[in-house]
């Protein structure tokens, strides 16, 4: 093999070996891309250490992910009583507001290859939430749904999984 032939070789080695590291790339930001939108959420089954399953009362949810890295999420449950005076609710009331919502909002890391994406809680209605990091397992089940599993659900419950749809333009 003379000199030009050992190069021809090498370089198109190198471009073969080269290529997976930029198809994984890729495949990061593809996948970064299918996160960016707006989801509603459509189950969220919980499964206890007993083993029976439940649906959260906070089921009414979306989760909203930008292309800047970034994300939010708010959650009510939709059987909260309303209050008698919306201006000036009672102290009762007030707490049942409260007690049956949540929201956060996180700087987003997206792991494509290892299938997680990490959200380290910048500003949540629960303070002792904010600088927390939260990783959650995803699936995405076409171009409109995605499955996020918690990765550590409060005990007694082991599995915790929410299951959202893009919220389609009007």
């Amino acid at each position: 093999m003379n000199a030009t032939s050992a190069l021809t070789f090498l370089l198109v080695i190198g471009g073969l070996f080269g290529t997976p590291s930029r198809a994984s790339a890729q495949s990061e930001d593809s996948v970064a891309k299918q996160f960016v939108g707006m989801w509603r959420l459509v189950s969220q089954p919980q499964r206890m250490a007993d083993g029976s399953t439940k649906q959260d009362p906070k089921s009414a949810a979306y989760i909203i992910y930008t292309d800047t890295g970034h994300m939010c999420y708010v959650a009510m449950d939709p059987n909260r009583p309303k209050w008698n005076s919306a201006g000036s609710p009672t102290p009762q009331e007030a707490l049942t507001g409260v007690a049956g919502f949540g929201a956060y909002c996180a700087s987003v890391e997206i792991h494509a290859k290892e299938g997680f994406v990490i959200h380290r809680v910048e500003i949540a209605g629960t303070p002792n939430f904010i600088g927390q990091t939260w990783k959650r397992w995803f699936t995405f089940e076409g171009p409109n749904r995605v499955s996020l599993r918690v990765d550590r659900p409060s005990p007694p419950m082991v599995e915790n999984t929410l299951i959202w749809e893009r919220v389609q333009k009007r």
